[in-house]
């Protein structure tokens, strides 16, 4: 076995818990989607929903606005990809797609209202996705956020 394996476990360990206290990480699950809806209640002016596993939605507005954030990691806006939901039945007024690099560096965020989201998202057996593609990147109603 490699000797750095002990240490850099030790190393991810403790940045976990660093980004914790910073209230980054808010569940045990992946960093890319805790790190996504803190980065968008921060860049929006949001607040995060008291549990990081409510149905529905992530964060809420001052307006009282809700949202529901998913991120994916893409090379650039314009590679296909979907955002996935389990149940389109739990309403939300805002889906914001954050699209990261690799290295979980923001290429760009978009907001699209729950109305589109329903009209263009497909259902499978198992879930519904919101496809980002040509059609969606040129939809009216998507809007992309600086």
């Amino acid at each position: 076995m490699d000797k750095r394996i002990p240490e850099l476990i030790k190393n991810y360990l403790a940045s976990r818990d660093g980004l914790k206290e910073l209230g980054i990480l808010r569940s045990e699950r992946n960093l890319q989607g805790d790190y996504a809806e803190w980065l968008v209640a921060e860049k929006l002016n949001l607040t995060l929903a008291d549990s990081a596993i409510q149905k529905g939605f992530d964060a809420t507005g001052n307006d009282s606005k809700t949202y529901q954030i998913k991120s994916r990691m893409v090379t650039t806006i314009e590679d296909r990809t979907s955002f996935d939901f389990q149940d389109l039945a739990h309403e939300f007024d805002y889906l914001i797609g954050v699209f990261f690099s690799k290295r979980l560096e923001v290429i760009q965020m978009i907001r699209v209202p729950y109305k589109t989201v329903v009209e263009l998202a497909v259902k499978n057996k198992t879930n519904y996705r919101f496809r980002w593609n040509r059609e969606s990147m040129r939809n009216a109603s998507v809007e992309i956020l600086n």
